[in-house]
């Protein structure tokens, strides 16, 4: 691992958000083993002046502490957004992935992050059909699902790749058993997104505008408008009047200042 230096950083997002940027992902392969203290760094860059956003992406379920969720919590620069990683539903498979946590570990950590930050979106990162997972052991990942009510899921098929210890695992679940994995994670997940998505309805969200009428809420929903303007990179308030699983739809509320 590798972390940049502090001041290189925080160089770096002073000359963004002076250039008009308005999102600054952070990003690593577990931002919580920054060496210089991810709580610390993400105080300092939401000192710097500027109106922007602050994501991040991604944190690791066995170092993810009380001090970031308060930092989430405090610093009005943080989108209510995390994407949190489990992989897999089962502890005998987590082990198996050298994941050094169990599902009681990683609800109980979601449970204090709902708490703490009601309006959180979770998003997460599954791996199906990992060497040994039987059918029994996946039924815990969807239960988990069914729990948990995520926003997103990433969800891959396990494959095997070189250099890995997964590599001497024998690769036993069938292409045809993950594809199907897949598809009954993605159906509860549509589900569960759908029903997150209908608390917006009625609501007035600020909403940064991409391109061709799309934008993004705080907790990373993607929002339609129609509008013959181009607000592309500015803030504007928006009513949403209707939702799908993967967005919203709305109505310009309010235009932006500048």
């Amino acid at each position: 691992e590798i972390s940049r230096p502090t001041e290189e950083i925080i160089c770096e997002v002073k000359k963004l958000a002076k250039n008009g940027i308005k999102e600054i992902w952070l990003l690593g392969q577990n931002v919580n083993s920054y060496e210089n203290g991810f709580s610390k760094l993400l105080k300092k860059i939401n000192k710097i002046p500027g109106k922007f956003w602050i994501r991040f992406t991604s944190s690791h379920p066995k170092d993810f502490s009380d001090d970031l969720i308060e930092v989430m919590k405090s610093c009005e620069k943080i989108t209510p957004y995390l994407n949190l990683p489990v992989q897999a539903g089962d502890d005998k498979i987590l082990k198996k992935m050298n994941r050094p946590y169990t599902i009681a570990q990683y609800k109980k950590l979601i449970k204090k992050v709902k708490k703490e930050i009601p309006n959180i979106c979770l998003s997460t990162d599954v791996i199906v059909g990992f060497p040994g997972e039987t059918k029994k052991q996946f039924e815990n990942t969807i239960k988990l699902f069914k729990e948990v009510k995520y926003d997103m899921a990433y969800i891959s098929q396990y494959s095997p790749r070189p250099g890995t210890v997964g590599t001497k695992l024998n690769d036993n679940v069938s292409l045809k058993e993950k594809d199907g994995r897949k598809k009954v994670l993605n159906e509860i997940l549509k589900q569960t997104a759908l029903e997150n998505n209908k608390k917006y309805i009625g609501k007035t969200v600020e909403v940064l505008m991409m391109n061709n009428g799309m934008g993004k809420t705080n907790t990373n929903k993607t929002v339609k408008i129609i509008s013959k303007k181009n607000f592309s990179g500015k803030f504007i308030k928006v009513k949403i009047t209707d939702v799908l699983p993967w967005s919203l739809k709305g109505k310009i509320k309010k235009l932006p200042r500048n």
